[in-house]
């Protein structure tokens, strides 16, 4: 038994991540924000780039991989015409 009295095993392998539905798209994806928030925060999102502050959407829920490739392309600076 644990010390809180519940006889479950200790987990041995890492949490999965929570099931998401992307806000732009409506896609299901896996996000590791939604995961088991004792656990270190570990996401497919943190291998891409940031997108800009200003670009961020108060209290708006992560995006699937492929809505958030498609804004950061979005917000990529333009080239200089000249």
């Amino acid at each position: 038994m644990t010390r809180s009295g519940s006889s479950s095993p200790a987990r041995s392998a890492p949490p999965a991540a929570a099931s998401a539905r992307c806000p732009r798209c409506g896609r299901a994806f896996d996000c590791g924000k939604r995961a088991d928030p004792s656990e270190p925060f570990n996401c497919w999102c943190t291998s891409m780039p940031a997108v800009p502050l200003e670009r961020l959407v108060p209290n708006m829920r992560c995006l699937c991989p492929e809505c958030l490739a498609e804004a950061l392309v979005t917000v990529s600076p333009e080239a200089p015409s000249g």
